[in-house]
């Protein structure tokens, strides 16, 4: 079977960003990351002006280097419509970012899921074992924070208007959110839910097995 190619090589219309995604690095004008040293991203896709009546659509795609450099793809549209030119414009970059970079980066969090090492976004911490949430605690002016683990089996998500949020079954104020456009790797995190809630994957972690 013959290899696909998600390669990208595209000169975005409103912005003129000259884009290029391959499996060894993402560059945008000229300004260069290599994949393997990509630390995080966020992507994520606007309305602009009132959420009544919106004036077009802004698109954005962030990448993060392990040295911290960052390099922003952004580029916009005049129109609000579904699948505009931009939309498919927006899901051809993306392509490439999920083959070369996401699908990384969604290993990455297994791969460190399953040596029990845990990761952390937005402050929170994410192991073997399920989410480390801080929420509050006491009455009135009492009332203080405190961070326990939430187990795999006390915990749902769900996802609305670009939020992931993550809470327990058990104690609604034991919950974490997380911004796709604007917390680093949120996105990661999304996928990588799916993927533990299939196969009964998060409790084969809760029991100490590898998936």
């Amino acid at each position: 079977m013959q290899a696909h190619n998600f390669d990208v090589d595209f000169t975005t219309p409103s912005t003129k960003q000259k884009i290029k995604i391959n499996k060894d690095f993402i560059e945008v004008n000229n300004d260069k990351i290599a994949c393997e040293d990509v630390k995080a991203v966020k992507y994520g896709v606007s309305l602009l002006g009132g959420v009544k009546n919106p004036s077009g659509k802004e698109y954005t795609i962030d990448i993060l280097s392990k040295s911290e450099k960052t390099i922003s793809i952004r580029f916009k549209s005049t129109k609000v419509e579904e699948l505009l030119e931009e939309d498919h414009h927006y899901y051809y970059i993306m392509s490439g970012v999920w083959q070369y970079v996401k699908k990384y980066l969604v290993s990455n969090y297994i791969e460190a899921l399953n040596n029990k090492e845990g990761f952390t976004i937005a402050n929170t911490k994410v192991i073997n074992e399920g989410f480390m949430m801080t929420y509050k605690s006491g009455f009135l002016f009492w009332k203080k924070d405190k961070t326990e683990l939430v187990l795999w089996s006390d915990i749902k998500y769900y996802l609305n208007k670009g939020i992931l949020t993550v809470e327990s079954l058990s104690n609604k104020n034991k919950k974490a959110t997380f911004s796709l456009h604007n917390d680093w790797n949120a996105v990661v995190l999304n996928t990588l839910m799916h993927y533990l809630w299939q196969d009964q994957r998060k409790d084969k972690l809760a029991k100490g097995k590898a998936i």
